[in-house]
């Protein structure tokens, strides 16, 4: 993996934090919000959570040679370390982790992949026509991650920030040029696809799911929407909606009234792709 040559000063600055104590040159090799992972020369993101408080780790991540914290909390009295003050953490990690591992998605063409049902599907797919044009293809899915041939089981959908990018950035390094990931609601929730670079963005449907965590379908949409809109930093050059789908059809309109490059899909609407002829046998489907 390429080793960074990031300042914890340039981090700082990445992720409009408050930078304080000394070696504001020193060399940052990667950051993480899991203790777990943390190293010599490593950032550590303390993300307080609904069930834990990563802020109870810092002295065992500067143990093992941590240079410094991102945190939301001001600076202890008795922290001896680099501390980077952020309004939100999480979307301090997603920023950091771009900036240390040399913004990755730019040097991709990245589809991300959001909707309540078909991401899956949709992403192997994406990965099979890249893969029959004759490129390396990267792919993070719920089943698994993939870079060229080499495979793992995936541990969620959409891997949190710091993983994503490092996860980006070994795919860059093995020669490949596209890469395919789901996008899960949580995720766009929880900032890990900020500062991702997509070259194209892909809405399949929106159904009633995931309700306990967004509360209503209009939070649940919104949610979605941060794959399309601004939100994460640069938008997406060319968005493909499924106008089918009640949801799929607000998102394209609102797309188009932004002037957003908008590729409609759907079975029976007018859209850009449609599908006629549809024959299903125990072969599959034509």
């Amino acid at each position: 993996m390429q080793k960074s040559k990031v300042t914890i000063e340039a981090v700082a600055h990445a992720v409009d934090g408050q930078l304080s104590g000394d070696e504001p040159g020193a060399l940052v090799r990667d950051v993480t919000h899991d203790s777990r992972q943390a190293g010599e020369g490593w950032l550590f993101a303390a993300v307080r959570g609904a069930h834990l408080d990563a802020h109870r780790f810092i002295p065992d991540v500067m143990q093992r040679g941590a240079i410094g914290v991102i945190s939301e909390s001001e600076r202890p009295a008795d922290y001896a370390g680099a501390w980077i003050q952020v309004e939100e953490v999480r979307r301090a990690l997603a920023l950091a982790a771009a900036e240390v591992h040399w913004h990755p998605s730019h040097a991709l063409n990245l589809v991300g992949i959001t909707g309540t049902n078909g991401k899956t599907t949709t992403a192997f797919l994406v990965a099979a026509m890249a893969k029959a044009a004759g490129e390396d293809v990267a792919l993070a899915s719920t089943i698994e991650y993939c870079i060229g041939d080499e495979q793992v089981k995936a541990e969620r959908t959409t891997p949190e920030a710091s993983d994503i990018e490092r996860f980006l950035r070994r795919a860059v390094n093995a020669g490949c040029r596209v890469a395919v990931m789901e996008a899960s609601s949580q995720a766009l929730d929880l900032h890990r696809c900020d500062a991702l670079s997509f070259r194209v963005a892909v809405f399949t449907n929106l159904t009633r799911d995931h309700l306990d965590y967004h509360g209503t379908m209009e939070n649940y949409f919104a949610a979605k929407r941060k794959l399309f809109d601004e939100s994460l930093g640069e938008t997406p050059h060319t968005s493909v909606v499924n106008i089918g789908d009640e949801y799929g059809a607000r998102l394209a309109v609102e797309l188009k009234e932004r002037s957003a490059r908008v590729i409609t899909y759907a079975l029976d609407e007018e859209a850009d792709v449609s599908a006629r002829n549809i024959k299903f046998s125990l072969g599959g489907m034509q």
